[in-house]
């Protein structure tokens, strides 16, 4: 199964062309769903702040409001580059698990 997905073109390996057409496919799929999706989310914001609702449920959703606000964050290339040691001292290294980063072309 997995020699299927890979072939080779000379010796460079390739992903298979049918493989790569359909994960195409859905990315704009995916792409075009996420536009639809935030377009909605939108327009409920909209209705919901024009009516004063925070929260709203059916059988299938449960939306919430929430409000804008303002959000602290670290300037961590900041801190890093102006005062290593104390960045040094603080930063925490985490182990990610293997995966495959795909882009749409």
């Amino acid at each position: 199964m997995n020699t299927a997905i890979i072939t080779y073109d000379g010796d460079s390996p390739v992903i298979a062309r049918e493989i790569s057409q359909k994960i195409a496919e859905f990315e704009r799929e995916i792409k075009e769903l996420k536009k639809k999706e935030e377009e909605l989310k939108e327009r409920i914001k909209e209705a919901m702040e024009e009516n004063g609702v925070v929260k709203l449920e059916n059988e299938l959703l449960s939306v919430s409001y929430v409000a804008e606000y303002e959000k602290e964050t670290l300037d961590t290339t900041k801190l890093k580059k102006e005062i290593p040691e104390i960045y040094d001292g603080y930063v925490k290294m985490s182990k990610v698990k293997a995966s495959v980063r795909i882009k749409a072309k």
